[in-house]
């Protein structure tokens, strides 16, 4: 990586090379930049993305009066500190004046213009977009990761862990987590870094057991418990239970009631969904073809911890979601943290209602998903 500096003086560019760093520079100059370019790949500096920094002589300074504003020596400042990279301390000691002017007088150059940053990369877009994710859902958490690929399950993959860094920030020692469970959330807890804490509990948001060994490829609890050293705990009945007097047997069990309240009492919830055509609770034949055609006939648009939702976010009334083992939307929303981890474009309406609702107060998705996300919420 070479920093090349760039001089502007009236009619004439320079070019001086990262060797040539020196204050031997006149800072007065009018006008200067630098760029931080891979020699190797000159080219495709655009591609890699570029950070400029600009530092002028001020067109509409308050006061000539050097006593008011000191600009030669702000230049300086900025000089030593954007482009030489030295730190506040040794500008202090090298000017001869004391780190809280250092701060003060950086700062007023950044707001006088007479110093400006820009930033040229196509990662720019994705922090746009968690802006306004941020902003239109009100969400305390919004990450926009690149999407390379069309193939759901590797997007799934890119989306689960580009979640690992949000998260991690938001682990605490002696907390619960409650997990949910598919394909993304796998590939968010294979993603996640050996992170040991302390008294911490992952506990699952939905029935833990099933008839295949098959589908443990798509349970995230006991690897997310096993990378944080966590206490893993299982609640002991089917996702989707064969009759709803099963499901209300298996509920009143002391053991199924004892991690449920345990679930419903944790500090940070994680989270995906499933489109329609796409959920895993579909893919490994919870719900037969039957059921399906019925439940889509009544309206469903995905499938949000284990029920069938409708077109806002609310669980539809259908005996498949009677024979439900999980938390429940309206119990979920109680906890207080709630990042949903999803991407792709079948998974867009469900996302959108979910948003919409208010269920979850994080958001871990794709650009693309995010384009769409808040181009339907746009057209509302």
């Amino acid at each position: 990586m070479g920093c090349y500096l760039y001089v502007r003086s009236g009619d004439g560019r320079d070019q001086i090379s990262n060797g040539d760093l020196t204050e031997r520079v006149d800072l007065t100059l009018v006008h200067c930049w630098f760029e931080f370019i891979d020699p190797e790949n000159v080219w495709k500096r655009e591609s890699y993305g570029r950070q400029m920094v600009s530092i002028s002589n001020s067109d509409t300074r308050e006061s000539s009066d050097p006593q008011d504003w000191p600009e030669q020596l702000a230049v300086r400042i900025a000089w030593c500190y954007y482009v030489l990279g030295m730190t506040q301390q040794e500008i202090a000691t090298r000017v001869g004046v004391n780190r809280t002017r250092v701060i003060r007088l950086l700062a007023e150059a950044r707001r006088r213009g007479v110093v400006s940053i820009s930033i040229n990369s196509k990662l720019t877009e994705n922090v746009e977009l968690a802006e306004a994710l941020a902003e239109r859902f009100k969400l305390d958490l919004a990450e926009v990761t690149l999407a390379y690929t069309e193939d759901e399950d590797d997007l799934s993959g890119l989306v689960g862990a580009a979640a690992c860094e949000p998260v991690l920030r938001r682990l605490k020692n002696g907390m619960t987590i409650g997990l949910g469970w598919g394909v993304t959330l796998k590939a968010f807890a294979q993603a996640m870094p050996e992170t040991p804490m302390r008294d911490v509990s992952v506990v699952p948001l939905l029935g833990s057991l099933t008839r295949r060994s098959s589908i443990a490829a798509f349970e995230a609890t006991t690897e997310l418990a096993g990378k944080l050293r966590a206490e893993c705990l299982y609640l002991p009945g089917p996702i989707v239970c064969d009759t709803e007097e099963g499901r209300d047997i298996l509920f009143k069990q002391p053991l199924l009631q004892e991690i449920y309240k345990r679930a419903l009492n944790s500090e940070l919830a994680i989270v995906s969904v499933g489109g329609l055509n796409s959920a895993t609770i579909r893919r490994v034949d919870f719900v037969n073809d039957a059921d399906f055609a019925s439940v889509r006939a009544a309206g469903a648009i995905g499938n949000f911890l284990g029920y069938y939702i409708g077109s806002e976010a609310e669980v539809i009334d259908h005996p498949v979601n009677r024979r439900v083992i999980g938390l429940h939307p309206r119990e979920f929303i109680k906890i207080r943290q709630r990042i949903m981890i999803s991407g792709g474009e079948n998974k867009v309406a469900a996302l959108s209602a979910i948003l919409e609702r208010g269920l979850v107060t994080g958001l871990v998705t794709d650009q693309k998903t995010a384009r769409a996300l808040l181009e339907q919420a746009a057209g509302r």
